[in-house]
């Protein structure tokens, strides 16, 4: 069977002389596996339709093991993330995000209406490290795992201003419930996550948060993140 969808590019693996398996999240089917046969050729037909961070038209079908790629045409290339360093640092290690916490085959079109209109904005926008926050906060709202700042995390009563981040219980706890590990947290930051949750991305360069915030913020998700990942291992 032959499918037809746009997707973006993830990832590139080199395979055999000549071949890439690419990793893509695609509107129609999710994040799929595909095979590119002799897309490392200087002569190849699929150019620069492969590049990372480019949203291309597929046409593919079921091999015997594998989806194998038979045609791609560029419909989004990014240039503007792609033309400034700082820009494209953060674009990967979006994308790096997406690979890790998207399941294969398992398509939802609001989280790639998330990525395609959050990278285009990203072009755009002057606060890097407030982008990639928001990205990060969307992107596992948008999983389903996104943190809890309105109830504690545990017990599920209204929060006081004494605050901790708990990765282990998925956001904010009380006073009552958080343990040793977890982070001390203002209740100011807790709101401004929640702002952010808010806001659309073409809003979101209008906001001005402290730098101390944003990189705390930062760690805090990354330690979520990788409290999820080591629990469904």
């Amino acid at each position: 069977m032959i499918h037809k969808t746009v997707g973006l590019i993830l990832r590139a693996i080199d395979y055999r002389e000549s071949d890439s398996i690419l990793t893509v999240l695609t509107r129609d089917y999710g994040k799929v596996s595909l095979i590119a046969k002799g897309a490392r050729r200087t002569d190849s037909k699929f150019t620069a339709a492969l590049d990372l961070l480019t949203f291309s038209e597929l046409v593919f079908y079921e091999g015997e093991n594998l989806k194998l790629l038979k045609e791609a045409s560029i419909v989004e290339n990014l240039r503007e993330v792609k033309r400034e360093y700082e820009r494209l640092e953060v674009a990967i290690e979006a994308i790096r995000l997406a690979h890790v916490l998207i399941e294969d085959d398992h398509p939802d079109l609001n989280v790639f209406e998330l990525l395609r209109g959050g990278l285009a904005q990203l072009g755009h926008v002057s606060q890097h490290a407030l982008w990639a926050l928001a990205y990060k906060l969307k992107l596992l709202r948008a999983l389903g795992f996104a943190p809890r700042l309105g109830q504690c995390a545990s017990c599920g009563r209204n929060l006081t201003p004494e605050l901790w981040f708990s990765p282990a219980n998925g956001g904010l706890v009380c006073q009552e419930c958080h343990r040793a590990g977890d982070t001390r947290v203002e209740a100011k930051l807790a709101q401004e996550l929640r702002m952010i949750l808010g806001i659309s991305w073409e809003k979101l360069d209008r906001l001005v948060l402290p730098a101390q915030d944003i990189t705390l913020a930062h760690r805090l998700l990354d330690e979520l993140v990788g409290y999820h990942l080591r629990s469904v291992q």
